[in-house]
């Protein structure tokens, strides 16, 4: 089950309804006090209830709203067809009605007075008198309503509530009214359907920037703590944990019976009344307490916030491997606060390289809040979500192109720079993502000095990812004027979308046409990828097995190349790494092998050499 929108109202600053929507990865950006932190707590209150680090309480409910209730409500998607509730018969949420008018599970949590006052699925529920409330029926109580009814029971198993209700919505499908309502799920099928729902729930874990350096903390914020809850909720432990159960249970039993079997020859009326009862196993208690220590026995919610937050970062990077190896996982929510907090740029760039690959498999969700534009910057523009305020109502913008420009008008557009570099500032080098940055950082390296200059080091120039989607906003409102320097902008052709393309030749017009001294180019090959020589590749992606990506004696093999999305080539042929595995490969390792001889048989030695020379000559004036 994966997180679709989430519904407030009447929590803290949220109190007219508000609906918002997820992603795979979502990222929370705007000025502090708006609901960033609130929609992650909101979220842990759903779903850890009693082990949530935040609990709900009196101070939770807005100012100045009339109503007592607060509602944290939460839409699904990819939930489970079908659900076992009685016996082996299996029944769906849309035969049951338990979906919203849009075909999604749809699930509000009301509190009153700091408790939860109840549990609703909200659906298109018929809402005729005699079907609006059969799920809420014992069994004696159904089959006395279908008799009622006229429903002819005869052919059914009358055991069984789900076929009996399908026989009575079935016999009044034209005449019946349907309409959205909450449907509690404390009593009969009803009851029993959440319980198989909250098995199907997504594990959250909420990791935030100013916890407290206490002993409780580490229950929650240790990030190997939430390894064993989503290690021992996979099926294979499951399988195994099941088996010791099923042992310890059998073993009991014997225990019990042979105890009952001997008070019995004592006091039989006694022994009559008593049975074993087992409760379920909490496997993760048994597990309680594993931490990462120093060398000197300093558990991990005793290090210094850099260093904590640091050991999370590699957290999050060996969970990636872990579930691109292994997806036979349940759904996992990583929630984080502010992952710029107390890190170098070099080491957010890494986690934000780390939740993009996380975020990539199906049964994840990321979610994160963020001042930074920097980071937002380094995001897919459909993960942004920007918080600003009208008319004292919170309003969550979605990622389109427009946000970028709410963005720089509120937070500003480049990351943070030290003054004496400032000064030293003479041009602004504009690439497309996060991943071309790398790619001209490592190619500034290794060309000649006298055409380039180190990108990465040298004070006298910036480089910055515009974001490819965005990229006409930024250059239509020339978001970096007040800079008072000059740009070079370096676009993909992106031979492969017309449109894209189009879009791109109109930005380097409107760039060159400026009259400032700024200059833009746009690739001859389709992307940046395309300049790095497939013997390279065929070199460095040992997972290629001795393949040939491409047979370079063909006369017309470097047509070919220069057209290829080489990250989709090289993923058909190497299934076990994520495209953007391959994409970051290429930009460093990838581009760091070439030389000169390699660029002239690409045909792109010219081309690079105009980049540089032209980027060179503006630092150099």
């Amino acid at each position: 089950m994966k997180v679709k929108s989430v519904i407030l109202e009447n929590f803290r600053i949220f109190k007219e309804r508000t609906i918002i929507d997820f992603e795979n990865l979502t990222a929370f950006i705007g000025k502090n006090d708006l609901g960033k932190s609130s929609i992650l707590e909101a979220l842990d209150i759903f779903f850890n209830e009693n082990d949530a680090h935040v609990k709900i309480d009196n101070e939770d409910l807005s100012i100045g709203t009339d109503s007592a209730d607060i509602l944290i409500g939460v839409v699904f998607e990819d939930f489970p067809e079908l659900l076992t509730i009685d016996s082996t018969f299996k029944t769906s949420l849309k035969e049951e009605y338990l979906l919203n008018k849009d075909g999604y599970l749809e699930i509000h949590r009301r509190y009153t007075n700091g408790k939860l006052k109840g549990t609703f699925i909200f659906a298109n529920h018929p809402s005729n008198s005699d079907l609006e409330d059969l799920l809420i029926l014992k069994i004696g109580e159904l089959k006395k309503r279908a008799r009622k009814l006229g429903v002819d029971l005869s052919k059914l198993d009358k055991r069984v509530s789900s076929e009996i209700r399908k026989e009575i919505w079935n016999k009044f499908e034209k005449e019946i009214i349907l309409e959205e309502m909450e449907l509690p799920v404390d009593k009969e099928d009803s009851k029993i359907i959440w319980t198989k729902l909250k098995e199907c729930m997504p594990l959250y874990a909420l990791f935030q920037s100013d916890r407290q350096n206490i002993d409780k903390d580490s229950e929650i914020q240790d990030p190997m703590n939430v390894a064993v809850k989503s290690i021992i909720s996979e099926s294979k432990i499951q399988e195994k944990l099941k088996k010791v159960q099923t042992e310890v249970e059998k073993a009991v039993n014997e225990i019990a019976s042979q105890t009952i079997e001997k008070l019995s020859e004592m006091n039989p009326e006694i022994a009559k009344e008593l049975k074993p009862i087992i409760p379920e196993p909490k496997w993760e208690s048994v597990f309680k307490g594993i931490t990462i220590s120093s060398d000197e026995g300093i558990p991990f919610n005793k290090r210094g916030s850099g260093v904590r937050r640091l050991i999370l970062l590699n957290f999050f990077r060996a969970e990636a491997d872990r579930k691109r190896s292994d997806r036979k996982v349940p759904n996992i929510i990583y929630a984080f606060e502010e992952p710029e907090s107390s890190q170098h740029p070099d080491h957010q760039k890494k986690l934000i390289d780390a939740f993009l690959e996380l975020s990539s498999n199906d049964d994840v969700q990321i979610i994160l809040t963020t001042h930074s534009p920097w980071i937002a910057g380094l995001l897919p523009v459909e993960s942004l979500r920007f918080l600003d305020k009208e008319n004292s109502k919170v309003i969550v913008a979605k990622g389109t192109e427009d946000i970028y420009e709410k963005i720089a008008v509120n937070l500003g557009v480049l990351p943070s720079i030290d003054k004496d570099k400032t000064e030293q500032l003479k041009l602004v080098v504009c690439v497309e993502g996060s991943t071309d940055v790398e790619f001209f950082q490592n190619l500034s390296k290794i060309l000649d000095e006298e055409i380039t200059v180190d990108l990465e080091n040298d004070n006298r120039v910036i480089i910055i990812p515009l974001g490819g989607s965005s990229l006409k906003h930024w250059v239509d409102n020339n978001y970096l004027r007040k800079l008072e320097l000059p740009e070079v902008h370096i676009y993909d052709s992106d031979k492969s979308s017309v449109n894209r393309k189009i879009q791109y030749e109109e930005s380097v017009k409107k760039v060159n046409n400026r009259g400032d001294g700024s200059k833009a180019f746009t690739t001859k090959k389709t992307e940046i990828e395309n300049y790095v020589h497939p013997k390279v590749l065929e070199d460095i992606f040992h997972e290629l097995k001795n393949q040939t990506l491409i047979d370079t004696s063909k006369s017309t093999w470097l047509d070919e190349w220069d057209s290829w999305d080489v990250t989709t080539k090289i993923k058909e042929k190497t299934t076990n790494l994520s495209q953007k595995t391959i994409k970051d490969k290429i930009c460093t390792e990838g581009i760091s092998k070439m030389n000169k001889d390699l660029f002239e048989e690409l045909k792109a030695y010219d081309e690079i050499k105009e980049w540089f020379s032209t980027i060179k000559t503006m630092v150099d004036k």
